[in-house]
């Protein structure tokens, strides 16, 4: 089984966080994205912070990591806490359609389920948490970006729609916490 590994950016500021609405589903969650070749985490995830919010960051801790489990493939990501160190905001429209400053009080709906506990975390404080969140890429092997595409496509619904039935919350029973780290 195919392991990907990326990092995602919680940038948080006054009490609130960051969050991107993905373009391709119309979803929220922590920019990020997967690690170059010969790239390390804290790299890509300030490469990705940069590309999807115009910000440059100064990460500040390593919140945990997450490995999302799926059938197919499992995506392992390290999140990091960061703060703004300069640029301004101004989202690559390719990726990304929208972009928000949000307290953890008031998170959008339309928030990728796996991304709930990353946040939770990172407004916590937590340094070193291990999760693992079963049900993630829930399609056969060798299954596409642009075979999801077409599958979002055919569903006929709206975006973040067919996200939750593409990508079900498998319940809180699926996310194991396996190191708690601390706060």
């Amino acid at each position: 089984m195919p392991v990907h590994l990326a990092a995602s950016v919680a940038i948080l500021q006054s009490r609130r966080i960051l969050l991107i609405q993905r373009e391709d589903f119309r979803v929220w969650g922590l920019p990020g994205g997967d690690v170059d070749p010969g790239e390390s985490l804290a790299r890509a995830a300030m490469r990705e912070a940069q590309e999807e919010t115009g910000l440059t960051v100064e990460l500040t801790r390593l919140v945990g990591m997450y490995s999302l489990v799926g059938d197919a493939h499992t995506t392992v990501a390290a999140v990091f806490a960061a703060r703004p160190a300069g640029g301004v905001i101004a989202p690559d429209p390719r990726e990304i359609s929208d972009i928000g400053w949000f307290a953890p009080d008031a998170l959008p709906a339309d928030l990728m389920w796996w991304h709930r506990q990353r946040i939770a975390d990172a407004f916590a404080g937590v340094t070193g948490a291990v999760w693992r969140q079963e049900g993630g890429w829930p399609f056969p092997p060798g299954f596409s970006r642009y075979d999801l595409y077409a599958a979002r496509d055919a569903s006929g619904l709206p975006r973040a729609q067919a996200f939750r039935q593409l990508f079900p919350y498998p319940g809180a029973d699926a996310e194991i916490l396996e190191t708690p780290g601390r706060q």
